[in-house]
C-alpha cells in the first residue's frame, strides 16, 4: 500500500485542517471519512487572518471564489506610537505583489463553506464521534477505536485534531503544548462606537504601541463594520477547566482588560470604555515544542496543523501553515509509487514543512517583540533586529512566505526519486 495512493483515509477532526484535507484528498480521488468529536452545531467563534499562501491553497481547491466576498479584504497593517504616528507597516497580503489581498473572515463562516463543499462532494463527516486510540498498525493499514465501541480500519489515520491532539499522543506519548506565559484579551466592537483620529487609515489593522504594551485593532465583517480590539498580557497558566471558567467570567475579563487604563493613549482608553462585557474573550498562547516525528513508526498515523506545530497568532500564520500542511501532504499521497513510497514521502514532507514553520516562528518572535511594553520592547529589539525594509513585505520581501508553489515543490521531489 505504501507504493500507491491510499485506498481509504480516516481524518480525526472536522475543523479547518480536517475539512481542507478532505477536499484535497478528494481532488486526487483518494477516498476519506472525517470523525469529529463535537456536534455539527458547535461554533468555535472568532475571526482568522488568511494570507496569500493559504488563499493560494484555497483557490486551488475552488474554495476562495466562494469565500472572497464573505470576509474583509485588506493588504497591510500599520504600527503606531502613543502619539498616533505611523512607525511601520507589515503586509499580510497584496494583490499585485503576492497575487491576493489578505482576508479576515469569521472562522465559522469558513468552516461552514468547507463543510458544505465536503457534503456536495459526498465526503462523509461523522459528528459526536470521539477517537479513543489506535488498536494496531500493519504494513497495510491501521485499526482504531471510537468511544462508542466502533472499531474502524483505514489505510491511513490522520490527526487534524488540534493543539490538544489525541492522535499526537499515540505517535509521541507525553508530548504536550507549552504555555507561553501570555494570553490575549479581546472583544468585538462596532466601528460606529469608535471615534478614530481623522488622519488614520481605518481600512487596515492597527497596532498601537504604548508603555503598557500594544493594543490591536483589526477590522472584520464583510465591510469592516466591526473591529476586534484587544491586547496581550502575562498571565499564570490554568488547567482546561480554569481557562473555561475565566473565559466565562466576562465582567472580570473586562476589568482585566481595563487595568492600567491611564497608561494607554486617550484613543485606546475610549475604546476600552466602549467595550461591552459580553463580547470579551481570551486566547491563551500555547505552542507545540518541535516534535521528533509527525508520523508513527509504521507511517500509518500522521498529524497535521496545530497537532504538529501550533504557532502563536502574532503573524497570523497558524491556520495558514495548516493549509500548507494538508495541501502538500495530499499532493504527496497522490504521487506515491515504488520510486516514491510513503515513508520517504513523509520524511520529505516533515523536513520541508519544519523548515517553513521554523521561519514563520522566527518572524512571529520578531512581531511579538513589537507588542511588548515599551521598556521591555526597547531591550528586546537589540536581540531581534527588526528591519522593516527586510520584513514588512512592501517591496516583495515576503515572497518566501506568501508564494510557495506547493505543486512544484512536490513535483520536483517526485522527479528526483
Amino acid at each position: 500500500m505504501d507504493q500507491a495512493p491510499p485506498k481509504e483515509v480516516a481524518i480525526i477532526g472536522a475543523g479547518l485542517s480536517g475539512l481542507s484535507l478532505a477536499l484535497t484528498l478528494h481532488a486526487h480521488s483518494i477516498p476519506c471519512t472525517i470523525y469529529e468529536i463535537r456536534q455539527k452545531s458547535y461554533d468555535i467563534g472568532g475571526g482568522i487572518m488568511l494570507s496569500p499562501n493559504a488563499l493560494r491553497v484555497l483557490d486551488a481547491l475552488k474554495v476562495y471564489e466562494r469565500i472572497r466576498t464573505k470576509g474583509y479584504n485588506f493588504e497591510h497593517s500599520d504600527f503606531k506610537n502613543e502619539q498616533g504616528e505611523t512607525t511601520g507597516t507589515y503586509y499580510f497580503g497584496h494583490a499585485q505583489l503576492y497575487g491576493y489581498k489578505a482576508l479576515r473572515i469569521y472562522r465559522q463562516t469558513l468552516i461552514e463553506e468547507l463543510r458544505a463543499m465536503c457534503e456536495e462532494k459526498g465526503i462523509t463527516i461523522h459528528y459526536e464521534k470521539k477517537f479513543t486510540g489506535v488498536i494496531s498498525e500493519t504494513a497495510e493499514d491501521v485499526k482504531f477505536e471510537l468511544a462508542d465501541g466502533s472499531v474502524i480500519t483505514a489505510s491511513l489515520l490522520i490527526g487534524a485534531d488540534g493543539i490538544h491532539s489525541k492522535v499526537r499522543q499515540y505517535i509521541i506519548p507525553g508530548a504536550a503544548p507549552k504555555y507561553s506565559g501570555f494570553m490575549a484579551i479581546s472583544a468585538a466592537v462596532s466601528k460606529a462606537d469608535l471615534e478614530f483620529p481623522s488622519e488614520w487609515d481605518t481600512s487596515c489593522p492597527i497596532s498601537i504601541s504604548a508603555k503598557a504594551g500594544a493594543f490591536i485593532l483589526a477590522p472584520q465583517g464583510v465591510h469592516g463594520e466591526e473591529f476586534l480590539a484587544g491586547t496581550q498580557r502575562p498571565f499564570p497558566e490554568k488547567d482546561r477547566l480554569g481557562w473555561e471558567q475565566l473565559a466565562a467570567s466576562k465582567t472580570e475579563l473586562l476589568a482585566m482588560l481595563r487595568q492600567n487604563q491611564d497608561s494607554w493613549p486617550e484613543f485606546v482608553q475610549s475604546i476600552m470604555k466602549a467595550i461591552k462585557p459580553e463580547s470579551v474573550g481570551i486566547w491563551p498562547f500555547y505552542a507545540i515544542p518541535k516534535l521528533e516525528k509527525w508520523a508513527s513508526s509504521s507511517s500509518r498515523v500522521i498529524i497535521v496543523g496545530d497537532a504538529a506545530h501550533a504557532i502563536p497568532p502574532t503573524a497570523g500564520q497558524g491556520v495558514n501553515q495548516a493549509f500548507e500542511d494538508v495541501y502538500s501532504l495530499g499532493l504527496l499521497l497522490s504521487n506515491l509509487s515504488s520510486k516514491s513510497p510513503l515513508e520517504a514521502a513523509l520524511k520529505f514532507w516533515q523536513t520541508y514543512r519544519e523548515e517553513r514553520v521554523g521561519k514563520v516562528l522566527a518572524l512571529t518572535h520578531q512581531m511579538n517583540t513589537l507588542r511588548l511594553p515599551a521598556e521591555e520592547r526597547a531591550k528586546a529589539m537589540k536581540d531581534t533586529a527588526w528591519d522593516e525594509s527586510r520584513v514588512s513585505g512592501a517591496d516583495g520581501q515576503l515572497r518566501w512566505l506568501y508564494e510557495p508553489v506547493l505543486d512544484d515543490v512536490v513535483s520536483e521531489w517526485v522527479a528526483r526519486q
